[in-house]
């Protein structure tokens, strides 16, 4: 009996992983600056450099995972939904879950950007685990009208959550190429829209603009840039937020930067960066000097928080970016995971004080 149940294991184990390499269909798009038509794959006008000692740099993060982690829990608030829900109509407020993962009330419309709960954004399971549980689960978040997603990887893209909003009735709105994986999750292709760089989607009197960025995608070993990377810029009457998703230092900033003239509120990655990956995320100073170029009311870095998927410590992201930021004459913008808050809240260094 046990060798069977070893056999039925193993046979469960090897259909998964067949399920996970299995190539998904993707279509063919119009050739451009940014995709191939031929090999069917995205690409940055600018090269990325090759990352390089990835698999020391993957085992210093599983067997000492301690380091890059807050050696006692964050301080974080409840939610206050009815001070949430109740946002002016032009004047926006938001709730940080730590990452990426911001939800918004914006004209009377509830917004999340790449929402991700989980324990793990790992595709093994066995590191990049989250510090600790959001502050409030997916279940009591009220439901999006619009799911936004810049990119497929796993701390951007979470199928549980994905599969949660849809069943809620929340509508996507993705980077070119995500479609396939969504209506592989059972989201109904009439409540997913995806858009390719620069193009935009009017919803309910929000604009949504995806904006190029210079990163990757993935989530098997079969499916490498079959889906696009984005930014996101979010337009309601007069307000207008950047939303970073995950791109390296590039050219593209220049025309964002020339093209929207300013932001009320910036949220810029800051987080998850090394010298061994030059090319996919922000280092601290190219955060501060893309939050002064982008001249936004407010700076929030995002992209920390949460999960370590990096060797520098939890908090050494802002540690650096905020003072640079300020030196550059920038208003910074830390709230609390799960305060309620708006371009206009006041805010502490929280990250820089001792822990309770």
């Amino acid at each position: 009996m046990k060798h069977k149940k070893k056999l039925f294991a193993l046979a469960a184990s090897a259909a998964a992983l067949a399920i996970w390499l299995y190539p998904d269909a993707y279509p063919v798009y119009p050739k451009s600056d940014h995709y191939d038509p031929e090999s069917r794959t995205f690409f940055n006008p600018e090269p990325q450099a090759a990352p390089t000692d990835l698999v020391r740099a993957m085992w210093k993060m599983l067997v000492d995972q301690k380091s890059a982690r807050p050696p006692k829990p964050l301080p974080v608030v409840k939610p206050d939904w009815n001070a949430f829900l109740a946002a002016p109509a032009d004047k926006s407020r938001f709730v940080w879950f730590g990452h990426s993962t911001i939800l918004m009330r914006i004209g009377g419309q509830t917004v999340i950007t790449d929402p991700v709960f989980g324990n793990s954004v790992s595709p093994v399971p066995v590191m990049m685990h989250r510090f600790q549980p959001p502050p409030a689960p997916l279940s009591e978040v009220p439901t999006p009208d619009v799911v936004l997603i810049s990119h497929s990887h796993y701390d951007h893209l979470e199928k549980d959550s994905v599969k949660a909003l849809s069943a809620r009735g929340s509508r996507f709105v993705v980077s070119l190429g995500l479609g396939v994986l969504l209506r592989k999750w059972g989201v109904p292709p009439e409540r997913i829209t995806e858009l390719d760089w620069w193009q935009s989607a009017e919803i309910n009197g929000i604009r949504y603009t995806a904006l190029p960025s210079r990163h990757d995608s993935s989530r098997t070993l079969t499916d490498r840039n079959k889906s696009l990377w984005v930014g996101f810029a979010i337009e309601h009457g007069s307000e207008k937020f950047y939303y970073h998703g995950d791109s390296a230092q590039g050219r593209h900033f220049d025309e964002i930067a020339k093209r929207f003239k300013g932001f009320d509120i910036a949220f810029i990655e800051n987080g998850q960066y090394n010298e061994r990956w030059p090319n996919n995320h922000l280092f601290p100073e190219q955060t501060a000097a893309l939050a002064a170029q982008l001249a936004p009311k407010r700076f929030m870095p995002i992209h920390w928080g949460a999960y370590a998927m990096a060797l520098h410590t939890w908090n050494e992201p802002v540690l650096q970016s905020i003072p640079a930021a300020r030196q550059l004459g920038v208003n910074t913008l830390t709230p609390l995971m799960g305060q309620v808050f708006d371009a206009d809240t006041a805010t502490r260094d929280w990250f820089a004080e001792p822990l309770p």
